[in-house]
């Protein structure tokens, strides 16, 4: 009731960047409570994927998702149920970690949650 959505963005253009690399899309402050979190991008690279999480989990929110095409991913589509309204219990990065092979591209990621 009468909450307020916060919107971070940030834009990230990989080049040759190595599986297994992390990337930090947002930084939300303690108490925050994520609601969704968008990521679109290239096709990154054959056999690579993407996944959405934070320090304490890589997967937090989105689980490892193909990005060898172009498109889409977000956590009202294939996010953990976990994810949805976690709260932060310290200021939090929000973090892409890479998967499967080296990427480039362009990634733009939108991370939506509220704080009271």
């Amino acid at each position: 009731w009468h909450g307020n959505i916060r919107v971070q963005y940030d834009s990230y253009e990989a080049s040759s960047l190595a599986s297994g690399s992390d990337i930090s899309v947002a930084r939300l402050p303690k108490g925050a409570k994520v609601y969704d979190i968008i990521v679109h991008f290239d096709a990154l690279g054959g056999s690579s994927t993407i996944s959405v999480g934070d320090a304490d989990s890589a997967a937090r929110y989105i689980a490892a998702t193909s990005t060898a095409s172009a498109g889409q991913m977000s956590m009202s589509q294939e996010g953990a149920i976990d994810g949805v309204g976690y709260e932060q219990t310290a200021e939090t990065d929000i973090i892409l970690t890479t998967g499967g092979a080296s990427i480039s591209g362009t990634i733009k990621c939108v991370v939506m949650y509220s704080v009271e």
